[in-house]
């Protein structure tokens, strides 16, 4: 193999691949497969889990194919100081030469034939979207996928599809997020399927806020998204997501509009005297168009807040852990927002006044002893 490049895109693609490596085992779960061939360059991670496959342009002077160690295929590249790298596998030996100016670098390999293939995505359904509406989607309800591994179908997020309409949702113990879009003239085959949280993050970081497109095939146990001249191609969780619907309150006591920037700022400023921002709670209490917060802590000091709002219903004091509801009140991230109580101990639910009908959220108060 021998083959020429532009360094920025060379590291570019490395780096979109190098986060499947795993750093616990070694051979083809911590390595790349590069295969050169039709002027094109492509770039392989799988650990049989999840892979990512990215394609670059470049010179083919000799076709070939190499598995190299992932994480100094990179860190090797973006240390030439020259925009042009060549790749050079000598016939007969399992080395990869990398050349930038007067550098020379070589990796010892191993053959491509070692490498696993990517799985088969069979009993298509396709659909098209945005990659900005994608990436929205998944940041808004990504944030309630459970960090917990005692139950792992909720560790992954939901995805539903089913008369032109996409809906996801994710959840744990504390909270619920979801949100549906319409995607006209698409598949009319429905689906459904549980994505693994560690795709949808890597997803998120890969996903672009331009209008390009991604293509989302789903089989019966893998799903692939292509985006311009990445792939990803995921292995889905097994088992049954909850119904979180049957958990959403219709008739609430009280309701209060905020801005959400106004709260997260406050809530932030709430934290700096928590022992442990994952444990911190606040009390949150509404009175004759008054919102108050208040945070303490015998070790670190105390912080109070008010300011006036719209609100309707009873008045209300509840407690809530800080991260929980910042992490809410972030996905909430246009225009102003109502939060809906069943009472101090029951579920309130979050909706964005921009878009109340497409997304929503739950969260769950804290209950002090």
């Amino acid at each position: 193999m021998h083959i020429s490049a532009k360094k920025d895109d060379f590291v570019a693609a490395a780096v979109a691949v190098s986060r499947v490596i795993s750093s616990k085992t070694g051979g083809s779960s911590s390595s790349i497969r590069l295969i050169a061939e039709n002027e094109t360059l492509i770039l392989t991670a799988n650990d049989q889990e999840l892979a990512i496959s990215a394609r670059i342009r470049a010179e083919i002077i000799v076709p070939g194919s190499i598995v190299v160690p992932g994480r100094l295929l990179g860190e090797a590249a973006r240390r030439f100081p020259h925009e042009d790298v060549t790749l050079h596998v000598m016939e007969g030996r399992q080395v990869l030469r990398i050349s930038s100016g007067f550098s020379d670098l070589e990796l010892v390999g191993m053959s491509a034939a070692f490498f696993p293939e990517l799985p088969d995505v069979d009993g298509l359904t396709v659909i098209t979207l945005p990659q900005s509406q994608l990436k929205s989607m998944l940041r808004q309800v990504g944030f309630a996928m459970s960090q917990d591994s005692v139950r792992p179908i909720l560790t992954g997020m939901l995805w539903e599809y089913k008369g032109n309409t996409l809906r996801m949702v994710a959840a744990d113990g504390t909270k619920v997020a979801s949100r549906c879009e319409d995607i006209a003239e698409q598949d009319d085959t429905a689906f459904s399927l549980v994505m693994p949280g560690r795709t949808v993050h890597e997803l998120i970081r890969l996903l672009s806020d331009s209008d390009d497109e991604v293509q989302v095939a789903v089989g019966k146990s893998h799903c692939l998204l292509q985006m311009q001249e990445i792939v990803i191609v995921s292995k889905l969780l097994e088992g049954n997501y909850i119904n979180v619907d049957q958990y959403v309150p219709t008739n609430f006591s009280t309701i209060v509009e905020i801005k959400p920037k106004v709260l997260l700022t406050a809530l932030d400023r709430s934290s700096v005297v928590t022992k442990d921002a994952l444990t911190g709670i606040v009390k949150f209490s509404l009175d004759k168009h008054v919102l108050t917060i208040r945070a303490q802590s015998a070790e670190l000091g105390s912080h109070y807040e008010e300011w006036p709002v719209e609100m309707t219903g009873e008045t209300l004091e509840i407690y809530f852990n800080i991260k929980v509801l910042s992490d809410i009140m972030r996905s909430l991230d246009y225009g102003d927002a109502t939060i809906s109580f069943t009472g101090p101990f029951g579920p309130a639910v979050c909706r964005s006044k921009v878009n109340d009908k497409n997304y929503w959220s739950l969260i769950m108060p804290v209950r002090l002893s």
